[in-house]
């Protein structure tokens, strides 16, 4: 019985001390999330870390060339999510003693680059380049990234990825001890490549590419000279270099050099009143601008002073002054309802949400329903009627009820080609009283800037169709209405602006080589939210589509659009004019301007601070920033001190032809 217990005794022991060893070896806590991980030794540890970082840079593309154009529109674009895998031991020697104190750290770090400030993504991004140029073989470039990924602790350890440590209480304890024992901190690693980026920056033997971004983030982090704004010398190299023939001018550097955007994306001036918004780049465009273009006019100057030479120069010119009818051409929305029955309802629908002006009400049910109705409305008055007998006094009378609203509910019911039409002839049909008095009521609201003997007599026909703007003739569209107006006409301004910009981002794509359209949109908040103008953000490129957006703060067009953040950041360039310290405008200009930095670590400030931005030192400045390119400060160029413009400006508007009076 004896030999038997110490035998147990023994066996005990030596499971214990093979426990230890294991425990010493392969670490006293891992994280697994999913299926159980084996255990890996410190030789799998260390092949599985740069086994993932030669991954990342296979993943990246087949070539060196191709990994840097990946990493290049990744970083423009700032939605992917990055990771690295490390490995770290540290190996503490006792003095007197042969032993050592052995700790180590196994993980896996990531981030998404959207949660990085523009510190961490300029070096980062010369990291990853590094990186995928040697295939993930350099250690150096591989404990870069990790530094950058973690950031001091903003990023965190990948899920569902295998986690091994000894000597740490927890995953994150090992990961911070390792960042800081193998000096991995930003600022060390932001030294670090700063340091190897003097040594190798004009190496034979370095990729054209890389050196390109290395000569720019010398220039970028340098403290003398402002080098980080963008440079005459460098345009060729930007979202500004000259891409078509119809630039649209913006404003000069000090040596007179002209910056223009002549790419495809839309642009956006946030600009308080007098800024000089309309003078700088309103006017000088539309006078050299060749192509098409519809205008928003909330004052009549553009109008007035664009108009003459654009009627001689570059094809015909329509205006649309709908309080004052005698002035204006006429333009009847209900004429370009398609009454296909595959569209009827889809235009109607367009039509209805453009007319209903959201009240930003808690409680949306009554400007739903008013919406149903009026799409209902519209259908009906389109489907019995051709293109032009729609006068929108027709529409009107539903929404009072009576004769009129029975006439509607059964010429729904009558349409059997358009199902949808049918089934509302049902619903609405069925109404409660209480119910269909609110909802019409609302309707009604909304509709007022409708009513009127002017209102009717300005759209009782149409003298153009927004889709004359793709005919090849270079027309230009205004809509013009004074500032004081504005409010009690939205619901007539949204559906101009919407119907045109729908019907011109529907349909066939223009071939190559079609004309661009310019659409000028002044005081677009006022408007309230408009999603065919998000739409055009999105699509508008490949239909020719070129939006210029204008705003008078950020403020302004977040209380109109709820991804007012998301549309700024959709434009390919946004201007900046005397931004305010109290809206807070200017604080957000200096950063997204970002920091420069010098080659000591941590040495940092903004590229403008706030207090410059809104003081005297950029008041005839214009801040402009584009994606993929250093912010640029130009002049602010008025079109009356430009004689050739302001020769321009002093041609007569044309007379509106007495056929639409």
């Amino acid at each position: 019985m004896s030999i038997i217990i110490v035998f147990i005794i023994f066996c005990g022991l030596t499971v214990l001390v093979s426990l230890m060893v294991t425990r010493k070896k392969f670490g006293s806590h891992m994280i697994m999330t999913g299926q159980k991980h084996k255990p890996l030794s410190e030789k799998k540890m260390r092949a599985a870390a740069v086994d993932a970082a030669r991954q990342v840079a296979a993943d990246l593309g087949a070539t060196p060339a191709d990994r840097l154009r990946t990493i290049e529109a990744a970083f423009l674009a700032r939605s992917a999510t990055i990771t690295s895998t490390f490995y770290g031991d540290v190996r503490t020697f006792i003095k007197g003693q042969r032993n050592e104190d052995f700790t180590f750290a196994f993980f896996t770090v990531t981030r998404n680059l959207a949660n990085m400030d523009n510190r961490e993504l300029t070096y980062l991004r010369v990291a990853e380049m590094l990186n995928a140029w040697e295939g993930g073989n350099d250690p150096d470039f591989r404990k870069w990234r990790t530094a950058l990924i973690w950031g001091d602790g903003r990023g965190s350890v990948a899920e569902d990825t295998m986690s091994q440590w000894l000597g740490y209480g927890n995953c994150r304890s090992a990961v911070d001890a390792i960042i800081h024992e193998k000096h991995m901190t930003v600022d060390q690693v932001v030294g670090e490549i700063h340091r190897w980026a003097t040594r190798h920056a004009q190496s034979a033997g370095l990729a054209p590419a890389i050196r390109v971004h290395l000569a720019e983030l010398s220039a970028q982090t340098a403290l003398v000279g402002g080098g980080s704004w963008l440079k005459p010398n460098e345009i060729a190299g930007s979202p500004y270099a000259r891409r078509s023939d119809q630039p649209l001018a913006i404003g000069r550097f000090p040596d007179g050099t002209m910056l223009t955007y002549s790419g495809g994306g839309s642009m956006m001036t946030v600009a308080a009143p007098g800024s000089g918004k309309t003078q700088c780049n309103v006017l000088p465009n539309l006078l050299s601008w060749t192509g098409p273009a519809i205008v928003l006019d909330i004052s009549g100057d553009i109008y007035e002073k664009t108009a003459g030479w654009r009627a001689a120069h570059v094809g015909p010119v329509y205006k649309f002054s709908p309080l004052e009818p005698e002035d204006s051409h006429r333009y009847n929305p209900l004429t370009f309802v398609r009454s296909d029955p595959d569209f009827i309802w889809e235009d109607s629908r367009l039509l209805a949400e453009m007319m209903i002006v959201p009240a930003l009400s808690s409680d949306p049910f009554w400007e739903n329903e008013a919406r149903t109705v009026l799409t209902a409305a519209i259908a009906y008055v389109a489907y019995s009627s051709p293109p032009d007998t729609r006068p929108m006094h027709r529409v009107l009378d539903v929404l009072f009820g009576g004769a009129a609203w029975d006439d509607m509910i059964l010429g729904l019911s009558l349409a059997v080609d358009v199902h949808v039409m049918t089934q509302h002839a049902t619903s609405l049909g069925t109404m409660n009283d209480k119910t269909l008095s609110g909802v019409l009521q609302t309707a009604r609201s909304s509709l007022g800037a409708w009513s009127g003997g002017r209102i009717a007599r300005a759209t009782a026909t149409s003298d153009w169709s927004p889709l004359d703007l793709r005919s090849g003739t270079n027309s230009t569209v205004y809509i013009y209405i004074r500032p004081n107006e504005v409010e009690a006409y939205l619901s007539l301004l949204r559906v101009f602006i919407g119907q045109h910009i729908r019907m011109l981002i529907g349909g066939a794509v223009p071939p190559p080589g079609s004309p661009s359209l310019l659409v000028m949109l002044d005081e677009l908040p006022r408007l309230r939210n408009m999603p065919p103008v998000d739409e055009a953000l999105n699509i508008g490129l490949k239909y020719g589509l070129r939006l210029w957006m204008f705003a008078q703060s950020v403020g302004q067009l977040q209380n109109s659009y709820p991804n007012a953040d998301g549309m700024m950041s959709s434009c390919a360039v946004r201007i900046y004019m005397n931004p305010s310290g109290a809206d807070g405008l200017a604080d957000r200009v200096a950063d997204e301007l970002g920091y420069v930095e010098s080659a000591q670590e941590g040495a940092r400030r903004r590229l403008a601070e706030p207090a410059e931005l809104s003081g005297p030192e950029y008041a005839h400045r214009q801040i402009v920033i584009a994606n993929g390119a250093r912010p640029a400060v130009v002049s602010k160029d008025f079109a009356f001190q430009n004689p050739e413009l302001a020769a321009r400006m002093s041609m007569p508007a044309p007379q509106v032809p007495s056929r639409s009076r």
